[in-house]
């Protein structure tokens, strides 16, 4: 199994981050242009995964972490499901089941989500009617549906994983997003007349937020190639990734905001978006620990 990126990943890669940086900055998350996700339909990537584009599982998950880095649009993640696995509207909101109804995130414009229910994604209708409210994660609204529609189970093994893959790549991107924001505020912020990043304390912070990103971004390039070449413990790699790259997302959202002190708990400032985007990408396809134990039955 070859673990290296080649030359045309690495070029998808790179002009996935340079079109981001310039058309969808991460400080502008809570105020996207109307436009976005035409923009996003342009450039491909909401139909990158159909079926004939022959994109393989790796090639997603080292584009899917680059737009986690701008905290792109979440309804990226149902789309690409839903395009490989099913036959998608224009546009798929993201759906998660809750206690006393479901929560759509990224449903505007969407005529259907898609969410995990059970074992499977399936596939809910959308009506127009619909309030659109804010959410905790300040780049999405969320809508609130209190009945309980019909669902379209996507009846593939591998339709799980791939949801699953994906929002562990959102997540890579996220983790190293807050680490990249942390190193830059510790460089550019002065104490003592020096830089605040000469201090220890705050080296060992920003040491250990590049050695979580690290690690979640090799696990979760294992998990796709592991899934690429269909390897009997695929699913144990692909929950491995997903809880590691959570972890790595949230400890990481948490630890740029202490580095960057009082600013970093305003809400003017932009280090709370990482962390908020990470409490909501936990939820989507959680890992259950009995995968990570070894019980998979």
């Amino acid at each position: 199994m070859d673990l290296t990126p080649d030359t045309d990943q690495i070029a998808l890669q790179t002009a996935t981050g340079d079109w981001c940086r310039t058309n969808m900055p991460l400080n502008g998350a809570r105020d996207r242009p109307v436009g976005l996700w035409r923009d996003l339909e342009s450039m491909g990537w909401t139909e990158m995964t159909a079926p004939g584009m022959d994109i393989d599982h790796a090639t997603e998950a080292l584009v899917f972490a680059e737009l986690g880095r701008y905290l792109a649009p979440v309804a990226l993640l149902s789309s690409a499901v839903a395009t490989r696995w099913a036959n998608p509207a224009p546009k798929t909101a993201l759906a998660l089941a809750a206690g006393n109804g479901i929560r759509i995130f990224d449903g505007e414009g969407a005529t259907e989500a898609l969410g995990l229910f059970g074992k499977f994604p399936g596939l809910i209708k959308l009506g127009n009617d619909a309030e659109m409210k804010p959410s905790l994660d300040l780049s999405t609204g969320l809508i609130r549906l209190t009945t309980s529609p019909t669902v379209n189970a996507i009846d593939h093994p591998h339709a799980a994983l791939h949801l699953q893959l994906l929002s562990a790549a959102f997540a890579v991107g996220c983790a190293d997003a807050a680490c990249e924001m942390a190193a830059d505020y510790a460089k550019l912020r002065q104490q003592f007349e020096r830089p605040i990043g000469w201090f220890q304390a705050l080296k060992h912070i920003c040491s250990d937020m590049a050695v979580r990103a690290a690690v979640a971004r090799s696990q979760l390039y294992f998990a796709a190639c592991a899934l690429d070449a269909s390897e009997a413990d695929a699913a144990f790699h692909v929950a491995a990734a997903k809880r590691l790259a959570d972890q790595a997302a949230l400890e990481n959202g948490r630890a740029n905001i202490q580095v960057h002190g009082g600013i970093g708990m305003t809400d003017e400032a932009v280090p709370h978006l990482c962390l908020k985007r990470a409490h909501l990408l936990q939820f989507i396809a959680p890992v259950e620990n009995r995968m990570l134990l070894g019980d998979v039955a």
